[in-house]
């Protein structure tokens, strides 16, 4: 055998984890059919398309196999649910734009005497350090636990 019959581009991309190819059609419908919850003008189609398409590009139907439909879905519930997060009237008042944009933590405790309200920023990025913004709806949660179990194994780029 020469090196020549080696296909080293094919050993070192099975090789580096890395997965390519097409997905078959994931659309807008299919999302909502799972999470009608954001449905029905709760998010504007724009930004459901958006995401949807961001969703194609991103997870790719060979590294999750039969879970990327589940996958397609929690990756796009996670972002909308950041976007809903932050959306606000354009008749709102400023801080109210302002507040909604802010990073939420998860809250640790609350009075009723006088409202008070904390968060906890630390706890969250434990168990999910390094995933952004993943850990901070249930979707994203869900979505880095399948993630790890479709990726199991080493990444090498030569």
């Amino acid at each position: 055998m020469m090196y020549s019959d080696i296909d080293v581009f094919g050993i070192i991309a099975a090789a580096s984890n890395v997965r390519t190819g097409g997905n078959p059609e994931y659309s807008v419908e299919d999302f909502l059919a799972a999470y009608p919850q954001f449905g029905g003008g709760a998010v504007p189609d724009i930004m459901l398309k958006a995401w949807v398409n961001m969703a194609q590009t991103s997870i790719h139907k060979n590294r999750y196999h039969d879970a990327w439909g589940i996958c397609m879905g929690l990756y796009i519930a996670h972002w909308l649910t950041l976007y809903l997060q932050t959306a606000a009237s354009a008749d709102d008042p400023v801080q109210k734009k302002v507040a909604a944009g802010l990073a939420k933590g998860l809250q640790s405790s609350k009075s009723a005497g006088d409202i008070s309200v904390s968060y906890d920023f630390g706890s969250i990025n434990e168990d999910f350090a390094g995933w952004g913004t993943y850990k901070l709806t249930a979707y994203g949660q869900q979505f880095v636990t399948l993630a790890r179990m479709c990726s199991a194994g080493g990444m090498v780029v030569w």
